[in-house]
């Protein structure tokens, strides 16, 4: 196989920018510093689908380079951000530069992890995996990443861990407290929540860690059947109409569940035929590990 151009092609480069003007536009700041170097290119992203994407580019326009770059969201954390006495808003775009909320931890979650310093904002991951933005803080709430979890609270269970146990009654316990409060897009319980916040919330109020966002939960555990639909199962949907947003809800019986409507701004339980009235049905999903004498 013939060795690459020792020099980047310019449409690459154009290509590169691109990229760079994309991220600031997801990120608020470029977050793709990659650079041409002999045979290849190198450098940092911020998230895996950027260094696909990158990948990709440099496959079709210049094919045989190598891509050598660091993730900054898959990177080890030596740094973690906690909510202390309020919510810790975590923002898709620096605070300051946009209103859109990815996510918020409650007092007594875990900890997000820093996984770029970036002036006065720190770029994190947090709890299930969502990244944003959030203020450097001016009081304590910044500490080393501790690998063994709190000493008070037990580090919840990832949804693909071996030993998943879980009680669909607790879970749906958490869920139903919910009902009636504000539907808050990002939102996980403080002024209220999203769809993918209520389920994430209400797994993890048993020790469970899901995904944050409603996209990646409709991946887990295994496809169920209509007819097999049972107590705890999670219900993936898109809502009618043009937009087709991702929806999650959880079921609360075969007939019933329990969902943060952004149609009706509120959480609600209703009859699987009314959900379906708004949403399209993708998946249905049930976790392993329900402790339940039936299950």
């Amino acid at each position: 196989m013939s060795q690459p151009p020792e020099v980047a092609p310019p449409h690459l480069l154009a290509s590169i920018l691109t990229l760079s003007r994309e991220a600031e536009e997801r990120y608020g700041q470029p977050m793709v510093g990659v650079v041409p170097v002999p045979g290849g290119v190198r450098g940092f992203v911020a998230v895996f689908s950027q260094a696909a994407r990158l990948r990709e580019v440099v496959a079709a326009e210049w094919p045989g380079a190598t891509v050598r770059v660091l993730i900054l969201a898959n990177r080890r954390a030596r740094v973690e951000v906690s909510a202390s006495e309020s919510p810790l808003e975590i923002w898709r775009r620096p605070p300051g530069m946009g209103r859109e909320l990815t996510t918020e931890l409650l007092p007594g979650d875990p900890p997000a992890e820093v996984v770029a310093f970036r002036g006065q904002h720190l770029l994190v991951r947090a709890p299930g995996s969502a990244i944003g933005w959030v203020a450097r803080p001016t009081n304590r709430s910044l500490g080393a990443v501790s690998s063994e979890g709190s000493e008070v609270r037990p580090a919840p269970l990832a949804a693909d861990s071996p030993n998943l146990s879980w009680s669909s009654d607790r879970v749906i316990a958490a869920a139903l407290l919910q009902e009636g409060r504000p539907y808050v897009w990002g939102g996980t319980g403080g002024a209220g929540v999203d769809c993918s916040g209520l389920v994430w919330r209400s797994f993890l109020s048993d020790g469970v860690l899901l995904p944050r966002h409603s996209r990646a939960q409709r991946l887990l555990g295994t496809r169920v059947r209509r007819a097999q639909l049972q107590r705890g199962d999670l219900v993936g949907a898109v809502s009618r109409g043009p937009r087709r947003t991702s929806h999650v809800a959880l079921c609360l019986s075969a007939g019933e569940v329990i969902h943060a409507c952004s149609q009706q701004g509120v959480v609600r339980r209703e009859g699987l035929a009314d959900f379906e009235a708004r949403y399209r049905l993708l998946t249905l999903r049930r976790l392993p590990g329900d402790q339940r004498p039936d299950r």
